[in-house]
């Protein structure tokens, strides 16, 4: 088994009552509203904030691991609060947060306070299965009606001598533009799997959505026999949005995106493959699938200049005039069903 465990985002089962009993918060910190993004990034300081001011996280090792997991999008994470939970010999505290529409991530510092070490899933993997934890975001609200995501739990890096992890939960293709109510749902990978959102643990998330913008929208472009409707952006990730024509069709989408800043720089995704996905249904009862890639490193949506899909090259200055006009015609941004001819599409630049 691999160090990610991914699961379809369904509930099913009963709850385990004395999981429940056992889980308990050490302490609760009021959640605290509010919070506005605007025009660019946080302050770089704002990450220095994640990294400081408890004793879970005083260790230089634990602060430097935190880092290391963020990396350049330390400045767009979201502290969150400084509660500790403790659930089956584990302590967790939530660190830190990025979301957009289609993408959320939750970093949580995790120990093992049996020293089993039960954290570590590559050198002691019979032990995490044995008892170790699993862990699943729960979004009640959507703005679409959702029928298949994906969802990957890591504990990496692990510090074998403090036995503590940092726990990263992913989740793909939920589609919100608002996240009251998220909660970071923990228990063994068993009832993760079958019934999360009845899990033993369940921890209060305090994220805004980062915003997102239309780039493209297209007519006739088909991609490994999909329909693509529409590339939407992110700071931390690029979507491409395809009509779903069958009951079945395959999850990947075997392109590679790119992305070609004003200043010339490229900005690679992640992986060459999708990072996640979503299958949602949208208010006329079509369907859709909404592919996701990860950025390597963040970026501001102003600061695009065009996309690669493939070999193709698309300059978004066209395409950004025309999604204007809509919304000025009274068109939602999040309207991912509306279609404009696609005439963006020219030669790719030429490096000076």
């Amino acid at each position: 088994m691999s160090a990610q465990s991914e699961k379809l985002l369904q509930a099913i089962g009963e709850l385990d009552e004395e999981l429940v009993e056992d889980a308990a918060p050490l302490a609760a910190v009021p959640k605290k509203r509010g919070r506005r993004w605007a025009r660019g990034i946080i302050a770089a300081a704002v990450a220095a904030v994640l990294l400081v001011g408890t004793a879970f996280a005083a260790s230089p090792g634990l602060r430097d691991m935190l880092a290391e997991v963020l990396g350049s999008f330390g400045p767009y994470a979201q502290k969150q609060e400084d509660a500790i939970y403790t659930w089956n010999g584990f302590e967790f505290q939530v660190m830190a947060a990025l979301a957009d529409e289609n993408t959320v991530r939750v970093y949580v510092q995790a120990r093992d306070t049996r020293g089993k070490h039960r954290l570590d899933m590559m050198g002691h993997y019979d032990a995490w299965m044995d008892g170790g934890p699993d862990a699943l975001i729960n979004v009640p609200q959507t703005s679409v009606e959702i029928r298949g995501g994906k969802a990957s739990t890591s504990f990496l890096p692990y510090d074998a001598e403090t036995q503590t992890a940092i726990l990263t939960a992913s989740m793909w293709g939920r589609i919100t533009d608002d996240l009251t109510g998220a909660e970071l749902c923990i228990d063994n990978t068993y009832n993760i799997f079958s019934h999360p959102l009845e899990a033993a643990l369940k921890i209060p998330l305090d994220i805004e959505v980062m915003p997102s913008r239309t780039l493209l929208r297209f007519q006739d472009l088909v991609l490994d026999d999909m329909e693509i409707e529409e590339i939407r952006v992110s700071a931390l990730g690029i979507t491409a949005v395809a009509k779903k024509e069958m009951l079945y069709t395959s999850a990947s989408l075997d392109t590679t995106f790119r992305v070609q800043l004003k200043d010339g720089t490229e900005i690679r995704t992640e992986k060459d493959t999708n990072s996640g996905y979503g299958i949602y249904m949208d208010e006329a009862g079509d369907e859709h699938q909404a592919f996701i890639w990860s950025f390597a490193d963040p970026l501001e949506p102003d600061s695009i200049a065009g996309v690669y899909i493939g070999e193709g090259y698309y300059p978004v200055d066209g395409a950004g005039e025309l999604v204007q006009e809509v919304l000025r015609k009274g068109s939602r941004p999040n309207d991912w069903n509306s279609r404009l001819k696609d005439k963006n599409q020219r030669p790719r630049p030429r490096n000076p």
